[in-house]
């Protein structure tokens, strides 16, 4: 299909369509640079910002665009613009992708990382997947949060359960895409067993998850995965698995080969590689979950202090998420003196950096439930509290008590104490 007959077809029936939804959906997904003349451009900014206009509207408006508005009118007849759209949105896509292809060769010649050549290509390319300029119109930001409404009333909502229910109660029904999630813990409390646990839940839904691990190889997160699967500790001694435990382990191997979840082991990430790990598994098909464990062990390069480079990665991460329309899960270590102080955490003990705070939407933090840590030390059991800190857009002071199966990995609601 023509590019120029695309454009024109567009703007035609956005002139010609008196119920102003072609306009609605023109100037939603397009922006002005879609247009190849300054005339179209004039008439397309023109449509954005009234809408319900026609050929005598330009003409009187736009003088010396009178006449390619009149003949518009005159060579297309209007109609449903959708297909003609796409052609628009995906001519973009191939224009930044091919710009973004050129300027990353000639980095390449100039001895740039890949590392860093990678992220910056696929920053890139995601606003070619992105559609529109990131401005929505009072009327379709509206008739969008309508029908996430809607749909959350009729059970259809697109946000992924963390497979508790006080938890999806809190986040409007689980985890909501393009959101950053905070999950803060001293070493021991279970942040990474928890996380391979939503991880699990999510996959097991059908939604792709990619987790990356700082910490840990592949093998031991997915080793993490199938002892809470098959419920089979992990053998230390010749002899300790038995033929139940053996086919206990085939059958949850078999359940968690077809899962969509990839785990990415790199002691050394950065924020690019992190970023180019996201583009590499959402060109694989829509992400459900990311998870990042932990955030302050990934690095960016150009900062002359941990602070400013963790307030940066933070940042990075939040509108990471909103870009690919994702939840991303940061796993955050926090402040040592914690162990001293004698109280449960706080928001301000998150690690290394005021900004994860502000820069989340919601924030878990994980503690040994007071009146179980006494004991909790040498039983296979304890209780750990989850207390949602921070949550924009829903209910903040939530507590959740869990009990934490150490030997398992799994977590389990603490119905006999549950606090909420």
């Amino acid at each position: 299909m023509d590019y120029q007959i695309s454009e024109q077809a567009v703007l035609s029936a956005c002139l010609r369509d008196d119920s102003g939804l072609s306009s609605a959906k023109a100037c939603e997904l397009l922006t002005e640079s879609d247009f190849s003349s300054e005339a179209h451009q004039k008439i397309f900014n023109l449509i954005n910002q009234k809408h319900d206009i026609n050929e005598v509207d330009v003409c009187i408006e736009l003088p010396e665009c009178s006449q390619e508005a009149l003949a518009l009118g005159e060579r297309y007849g209007g109609g449903k613009i959708d297909r003609y759209v796409e052609q628009l949105v995906s001519s973009r896509n191939q224009r930044i992708t091919d710009l973004a292809l050129k300027e990353a060769m000639e980095a390449l010649d100039q001895g740039t990382s890949v590392e860093n050549i990678a992220g910056q290509f696929n920053s890139k390319v995601a606003k070619a997947l992105s559609s529109g300029s990131g401005q929505s119109k009072v009327s379709s930001a509206v008739r969008k949060a309508r029908d996430e409404f809607f749909a959350i009333d009729e059970g259809n909502s697109t946000a992924v359960s963390t497979g508790f229910k006080t938890l999806d109660f809190a986040f409007g029904g689980g985890f909501q895409r393009g959101r950053l999630y905070a999950l803060g813990a001293r070493p021991g409390i279970g942040k990474s067993a928890l996380a391979i646990q939503f991880s699990h839940q999510v996959a097991s839904k059908g939604y792709r998850v990619a987790y990356a691990s700082l910490e840990m190889s592949a093998t031991e997160c997915a080793g993490r995965m199938l002892v809470r699967d098959s419920m089979v500790y992990r053998p230390r001694k010749k002899g300790d698995l038995n033929e139940s435990h053996r086919l206990k382990i085939e059958e949850s191997v078999k359940r968690m080969s077809s899962l969509p979840l990839t785990f990415k082991d790199d002691n050394k990430a950065t924020l690019d590689s992190f970023r180019a790990f996201l583009f590499q598994e959402r060109a694989k098909g829509d992400l459900g979950l990311a998870v990042i464990d932990y955030l302050q062990l990934l690095s960016a390069h150009g900062f002359k202090s941990r602070t400013q480079e963790v307030d940066f990665i933070s940042r990075s991460l939040k509108q990471l998420a909103m870009e690919l329309d994702v939840p991303i899960l940061a796993l955050s270590q926090l402040n040592r003196n914690l162990e001293t102080a004698g109280r449960d955490p706080m928001l301000s003990d998150l690690r290394e950096s005021g900004a994860i705070e502000q820069d989340c939407d919601t924030a878990m933090l994980l503690s040994v439930h007071k009146e179980d840590e006494e004991d909790s030390l040498d039983q296979p059991t304890e209780v750990i509290k989850c207390h949602i800190a921070k949550n924009r857009g829903g209910q903040n002071g939530l507590d959740e008590l869990l009990d934490f199966d150490k030997a398992h990995g799994l977590f389990k609601v603490n119905l006999p104490n549950r606090l909420n």
